[in-house]
């Protein structure tokens, strides 16, 4: 993905912006670097269990891990759609509802939803590993502290737009 300006204090935010060698290799990445998946279901890295939060536009979504501090190699399962400007970050089954009645953010829970998701080290375009869990050792952001993290990376974005 695309670097941080620091690489001493690498960035979410600096994630958005790919660079012309990694568009083109997860735009042309091919059909076997994504799947559709049902929600909860296991695959590649990440365990049985989960559920999905889409959060939009992607900016907002990763400066909301940005407030968090989450570190960038945690092993925490965090996907771009570009395609889409979403970030998707998947949390433990049953914990997304602190996040269901912020505007812009999709909750996709088990049994009801499938997601696209990424195959491999990468993945593609509109599935792209931001953040992989290690095989089956999967750590979920806080999804409470995430819909904290939102309002917070809100109201900073809300206070700029307003200075500029």
């Amino acid at each position: 993905m695309a670097k941080s300006q620091n690489s001493a204090h690498p960035s979410w935010a600096a994630l958005l912006d790919l660079d012309s060698d990694t568009y083109a290799r997860l735009r042309y990445a091919g059909r076997s670097a994504t799947d559709m998946v049902a929600v909860g279901q296991a695959w590649d890295t990440v365990p049985e269990g989960w559920e999905a939060l889409a959060v939009a536009p992607l900016a907002r979504g990763l400066a909301a891990l940005d407030c968090l501090g989450v570190p960038l190699d945690a092993g925490f399962p965090v996907i771009a759609d570009h395609g889409r400007s979403e970030l998707i970050v998947l949390v433990e089954a049953g914990g997304a509802h602190p996040l269901a009645e912020l505007q812009g953010v999709r909750v996709l829970r088990r049994g009801t939803s499938f997601l696209l998701v990424p195959f491999g080290p990468q993945g593609g375009y509109n599935a792209a590993w931001l953040s992989r869990p290690t095989q089956g050792m999967a750590r979920y952001v806080d999804p409470s502290a995430l819909r904290d993290a939102v309002l917070v990376a809100e109201a900073e974005r809300s206070e700029h737009s307003r200075a500029c």
